[in-house]
């Protein structure tokens, strides 16, 4: 048996995880739901016997021995601290609980201006023009403020991984020149994207695979 990620065939809330196992270097293979997206009512059933909730079950991860991980930021963490990629510093974990509840604000911001699933016009000019830069310019501050290259020191963390997913698949790839202001954030991409495991994943298969938020989902 192999640790299995259940979740849909795109980026979206499970695709901070997929970073992570790369990162962590912890072998998964993508189950995605027959029929893919709104799952039907028997996929539900049959995530809801995996994972146990009676509300949502993915993002789900099935580890190979046995044990089952659901809610998107649950699962991050626990992928986190099996690959070693969390602080254990007091000071150093506060600031990496804030960071992923930043980048949680900057892809609930995200979901508001999704043409697809009704975002008016002026809910996309708004993300673009304010909205995105706003969040930009926040992460890039506490950025500077780090003592390394990364947002926690020298280190790669669940930090870096969960702000990348919601800068990257949330902000530039919607907004291709979003990054063009901030330098800081444009370079420490590229850096994050050198990591070993996750430039591996970049170039796989598996990611070529999915479906990624480009500017049609904002009607451009």
């Amino acid at each position: 048996m192999t640790n299995k990620l259940y979740y849909y065939q795109a980026t979206g809330r499970g695709h901070a995880i997929r970073l992570a196992l790369a990162a962590s270097n912890i072998e998964w293979e993508d189950e995605y739901p027959e029929g893919g997206f709104p799952p039907s009512a028997e996929v539900k059933d049959f995530w809801r016997k995996i994972g146990g909730n009676t509300t949502t079950n993915v993002p789900m991860l099935a580890m190979a021995d046995g044990r089952v991980f659901t809610q998107s930021s649950a699962v991050l963490r626990a992928v986190a601290r099996m690959g070693k990629i969390t602080p254990t510093d007091e000071t150093e974990l506060y600031m990496t609980d804030k960071l992923l509840a930043d980048a949680e604000d900057l892809r609930g911001e995200s979901y508001k201006s999704f043409v697809p699933w009704g975002a008016t016009p002026q809910a996309v000019d708004a993300f673009i023009d304010k909205v995105l830069p706003l969040h930009l310019g926040n992460l890039e501050r506490q950025l500077k403020n780090s003592t390394g290259s990364f947002f926690i020191g020298d280190s790669l963390t669940i930090a870096d991984i969960a702000c990348y997913d919601a800068i990257v698949n949330f902000g530039s790839n919607r907004v291709p020149d979003a990054l063009d202001e901030f330098a800081t954030l444009k370079a420490w991409v590229e850096k994050v994207e050198s990591d070993e495991g996750i430039k591996k994943y970049l170039a796989s298969d598996s990611f070529a695979g999915i479906y990624k938020f480009g500017p049609d989902t904002l009607g451009k």
